[in-house]
């Protein structure tokens, strides 16, 4: 009986030894988000840039990332041959990294700018953009310059302050703006947020400079979070702007009607994937608007001017009034704080003749415009990030590498699509068959975040004519109903959102509009949760994206020894942009 039993309890044993392997193997095989690749320590030993508008050197961080192979210059680099702008943005970016003060501007020989407030989200640009370099998107604690992680937990004025927004603001988190769907009204000194508007997260009472006499009221941010009245969005990179702006609507209309054609062809996907998409249009002109989460904003101008004022409360040249007030005490500069200066200015001894001697024809034009045309002008002259493999490291001095895209990595382009017409297998090639390389099939991302535009001529030369490779279309799609916002801006609908640029992605930390997703396969799963493996779940509410969802979902997670594409090849492909 003893034996009997011995025996018994060495198969058991046995037994969950093997279930014990079977787990861990599939622990192993189960498809993973790389992480962002790492941003290494190469500068161009430029910081402080010495700067005409702020000699002060306010802070700065020049962390730039590698060139690639096909000659893509890489983030935190201006573009090359940027014409007679490129000194302008050495300039500029000193300027978006400079901070806001309440004002007057303290006299510490221009290393801030007053108008912050009454109310902000920011103290400036590069808070918000600066991973993985100074034009990106939101930081951690790995992202240089920010070793606490979110600077807005700093911002905020008071501990009280804090608290009231601790449930969606942390240092781990990302840097976020809150919107109130549904309009709340005012009290005492407490502003009115209308349906779908920004609520500033801090206000500038409780800070050192704010004049002794302002009294203005935190936005009741805990009972709109109890009250499901909340929104977030994130900062969204401002790499290879100059590109999209320099893209005529033709293009862009062009490009929607082809991704509409392939993926509603029953030869190439049956069932179709449903994509249809839209473009935002501005009120003004008509012309197709390209910048912001729903596409909302027509220029890199009008987008520096609305993020000047709305997140960090500076009133400029085009948006000249305060967005909240207080008891109209909080706003101490003349309106618009942020303007055009011609010198020579009452009390400055300078002349433009001393200007030009002292600055050169850059630091002039970058002194005597505004802070958002030093923006823009940054924004625009961005470079694009360049592609590099998933598993691109840091070379012995501590910088970044820029690999070539390995096996996996081609397998996961493959998968993922193209519509440019030089790729092999693309949907656009004269000779292309359903299947791209080596037999793979897409699953038609790139039907939404196409991979092929072109721009039109540009004083500067790197924009003129310009084959250029974004991974969006900049159209407004309609998304899963789980990702809803319920705000509208334009033509945009609460739940359509702009195709997100992926380029750039590989170096990323949050995904989706709110920062809900921190690692790739989230978010893309996001995109239609509940789509599983059958075509016939997808229903409208699911979003334009479903059918494409079912496809990836259909994926083995990974290629194991036999290559075979999996769902693991497009995350290396995507930590590779």
């Amino acid at each position: 009986m003893f034996c009997k039993e011995k025996l018994f309890l060495q198969g058991v044993r046995v037994a969950v030894a093997l279930v014990t392997i079977m787990v861990l193997a599939n622990v192993v095989q189960a498809q993973t988000d790389p992480g962002p690749r790492p941003v290494g320590n190469a500068s161009r030993s430029v910081c402080p840039i010495p700067s005409a508008k702020f000699p002060g050197d306010p802070p700065c961080i020049d962390n730039v990332q590698p060139p690639d192979s096909s000659g893509v210059d890489g983030a935190g680099n201006v573009i090359a041959n940027g014409g007679n702008l490129a000194g302008f943005w050495f300039q500029a970016l000193t300027v978006f990294e400079t901070p806001a003060v309440v004002g007057p501007e303290p006299q510490t020989g221009g290393s801030s700018f007053p108008g912050l407030g009454p109310s902000f989200n920011a103290v400036s640009c590069f808070q918000c953009h600066s991973q993985p370099t100074v034009g990106g998107s939101s930081p951690n604690a790995n992202t240089p310059g920010f070793p606490n992680g979110n600077p807005q937990v700093g911002d905020a004025p008071t501990t009280t302050q804090l608290n009231n927004v601790s449930s969606f603001i942390s240092a781990t988190g990302p840097v976020r703006e809150a919107r109130f769907p549904h309009a709340v009204g005012g009290s005492g000194n407490r502003a009115a947020v209308s349906a779908g508007a920004v609520a500033e997260l801090f206000v500038i009472q409780g800070r050192s400079d704010a004049p002794a006499n302002c009294l203005i009221d935190q936005e009741d941010f805990p009972t709109q979070v109890a009250n499901n009245n909340i929104i977030f969005r994130i900062p969204i990179p401002t790499f290879g702007e100059g590109f999209v702006e320099n893209t005529p609507d033709d293009n862009l209309m062009a490009d929607l009607a082809q991704e509409n054609a392939t993926a509603n062809n029953t030869n190439l996907f049956n069932p179709p994937l449903g994509i249809t998409g839209s473009f935002n249009h501005s009120g003004n002109d008509q012309t197709i608007t390209r910048f912001g989460w729903k596409a909302q904003n027509k220029s890199m101008l009008m987008f520096a001017g609305e993020a000047s004022n709305v997140e960090m409360g500076v009133t400029n040249d085009l948006f000249q009034n305060e967005r909240t007030v207080g008891n109209n005490q909080c706003a101490p500069n003349p309106e618009p704080e942020d303007r055009l200066v011609v010198p020579p200015i009452t009390g400055d001894p300078r002349t433009i003749t001393d200007l030009f001697n002292n600055f050169g024809n850059a630091g002039v034009a970058s002194d005597i415009s505004n802070n958002i045309e030093n923006f823009a002008i940054f924004m625009r002259l961005n470079a694009a990030p360049a592609v590099c493999n998933f598993n691109s490291g840091l070379d012995s001095s501590g910088a970044a590498q820029c690999l070539a895209l390995n096996a996996s990595s081609q397998r996961g382009q493959a998968l993922f699509g193209s519509l440019d017409p030089g790729v092999a297998g693309s949907f656009t090639s004269s000779a292309a068959p359903p299947t791209l390389t080596a037999g793979i099939k897409s699953i038609g991302c790139v039907l939404c975040h196409s991979d092929f535009l072109t721009t039109t001529k540009s004083q500067s030369p790197s924009l003129s004519d310009a084959n250029f490779h974004p991974f969006s279309d900049f159209a407004v799609h309609t998304m899963d109903s789980s990702l809803a916002d319920g705000v509208t801006q334009g033509q945009a609908g609460g739940n359509m959102f702009r195709t997100a640029p992926l380029w750039g992605i590989g170096q990323r930390l949050f995904f989706l509009h709110d920062g809900r997703a921190s690692d790739l396969l989230t978010a893309i799963k996001d995109h239609a949760p509940n789509a599983g493996t059958n075509p016939a779940n997808c229903t409208a509410a699911m979003g334009e994206a479903c059918q494409v969802i079912v496809l990836f979902n259909k994926l083995p997670a990974t290629s194991g020894s036999t290559g075979t594409p999996s769902q693991e090849d497009i995350l290396h492909f995507l930590r590779s942009l």
